[in-house]
């Protein structure tokens, strides 16, 4: 038994001086498994040989300012000059309805009036009547009750109003109460007939109403067609306009001509709406204006949650995206649409990528139109306490050359039309850090890198000479402490 437990520390001392050795030389290599460059390794990346691949800067109060600092996309700004409704103008192809009215009758546009009979003349004299025989004085019978209510009271002077308003059918205001008593009826002399009206004012007023012209497009050439007019010129002028051009060409040849001009359909003055809306559609504009978000409405609203959605519009060759809720949020944004314009729909749902020691490793949705740093890496379910370097907190990106210019930055030499990377680190070991990735705005694509702490090599490094020395040194501790031969 001797000579096993021997043999048995003689292996175990060569299990350790082996583990030594690797430790040594495993200690600062890279065969040991890990989830990325360690933080100095990443800022040593930055530049090799005097040759700029991406450009790393600290973040602090300054960095975080500037960011903020750039100007943003607006339509505000890319369309200056268009801050007015637009005056829409008659386009090549518009349906146009023109309604001509004149002063009087009998003109070019309206009929001439019915002719004038002879009125009869009344005769010279007017035969009498025969005298009519008067009725016996009647002795004035008892009121009969309610009566007065009806007729008045009795003693109230003839020819006085009657004090309510009841009376017998068809009976004038202030007729005698006699006229009652003998039916209803006064002497025939003292009806007064209703007076014709006069022809001239019938003819007059049924020839009131103007002369329409039936509806048409406005041709090739820009003109419509008018009778007693000839071709009108329509194109690029306003409706107002065409009607002062039709009444001057009219204004020898009609009697006093007044001229209305509707655009009953313009293909032209209208906005296209497509991409992510309920019902695509041409969506013709008003004359008070209207804005993006009316325009947008008009055309059914949008299908996808507002802070994934961007409004593209398209203007006189200029291309502008921005997000939906910027609109919302900001009515300065939302500016009157024109004649032309052409209005897309995106769905864009934002993502930022998550790599190293956190919690959540992936490809992660903003939920928001915008957010922080710090609220990216609670998405991402934070730094593992047991992994992560607080002080290798990572976030790539590629920036224009003016924010270059504005952070004293060279290019680097990877460069591109996209824009030249840039890693910002973030030492979370600093309190005063989080208050900086709470401001820290991050954008679409952005890429978030935590890095290792140093510690971790080494602890992965003795669970992998466990994993080998482990069995053998359980294997001798076995033979040596029981009768089997080993």
């Amino acid at each position: 038994m001797k000579k096993y437990g021997y043999f048995a520390s003689i292996l175990m001392k060569l299990a350790a001086y082996i583990a030594c050795l690797m430790a040594l030389s495993l200690g600062g290599c890279s065969l040991l498994p890990r989830a990325g460059p360690a933080a100095s390794e990443v800022a040593a990346a930055g530049q090799v040989d005097n040759e700029v691949l991406f450009d790393v800067v600290e973040v602090d109060d300054r960095v975080v300012s500037t960011l903020l600092a750039q100007p943003k996309e607006s339509f505000r700004a890319r369309f200056a000059r268009d801050q007015q409704p637009p005056e829409l103008k008659i386009a090549i192809g518009d349906i146009i309805s023109v309604t001509i009215w004149e002063s009087a009758a009998g003109g070019l546009f309206t009929a001439a009036p019915p002719p004038q009979l002879p009125a009869r003349s009344p005769p010279a004299t007017e035969p009498l009547a025969p005298e009519a025989p008067r009725p016996p004085t009647e002795t004035p019978a008892a009121p009969i009750p309610g009566i007065d209510q009806l007729l008045g009271p009795p003693n109230q002077p003839p020819g006085a109003a009657p004090e309510t308003p009841f009376g017998a059918p068809n009976q004038p205001l202030g007729a005698p109460r006699e006229m009652l008593r003998q039916g209803g009826q006064p002497p025939s002399g003292d009806i007064r007939q209703p007076l014709p009206l006069p022809i001239e004012a019938t003819a007059a007023e049924s020839d009131r109403r103007g002369a329409t012209i039936p509806d048409q497009p406005v041709a090739t050439d820009g003109a419509i067609d008018v009778p007693y007019a000839g071709r009108v010129p329509a194109a690029g002028r306003t409706p107002a306009e065409v009607q002062k051009t039709i009444e001057a060409a009219l204004a020898n040849k009609a009697l006093g001509p007044q001229a209305l001009v509707i655009v009953n359909k313009s293909d032209a003055n209208a906005v296209t709406v497509a991409g992510e809306v309920v019902a695509g559609a041409r969506i013709p504009l008003s004359s008070g204006g209207d804005r993006l978000l009316q325009v947008i409405a008009a055309a059914g609203g949008a299908n996808a949650p507002v802070h994934e959605t961007y409004v593209r519009l398209s203007r006189h060759g200029v291309t502008a995206t921005l997000p939906l809720e910027r609109l919302v949020t900001e009515p300065s944004e939302n500016i009157y649409a024109r004649p032309g314009d052409v209005l897309t729909l995106v769905r864009m749902p934002q993502t930022f990528s998550v790599f190293g020691a956190t919690g959540r490793n992936d490809s992660i949705t903003f939920d928001a139109e915008k957010i922080t740093l710090s609220q990216a890496l609670a998405k991402s379910q934070g730094l593992r306490d047991d992994l992560a370097n607080p002080k290798g907190v990572f976030l790539f990106r590629y920036e224009p050359a003016s924010i270059l210019r504005a952070l004293d930055l060279p290019p680097a030499t990877r460069a591109s039309i996209v824009g030249s990377p840039v890693a910002y680190r973030f030492d979370f070991s600093d309190a005063n850090s989080y208050l900086l990735a709470d401001r820290f705005p991050v954008r679409n694509k952005d890429i978030i890198f935590v890095a290792d702490a140093g510690a971790v090599q080494v602890r992965k490094l003795f669970t992998l000479l466990q994993s080998i020395t482990g069995p053998v040194v359980t294997g001798l501790l076995v033979c040596r402490r029981g009768n089997t031969k080993c």
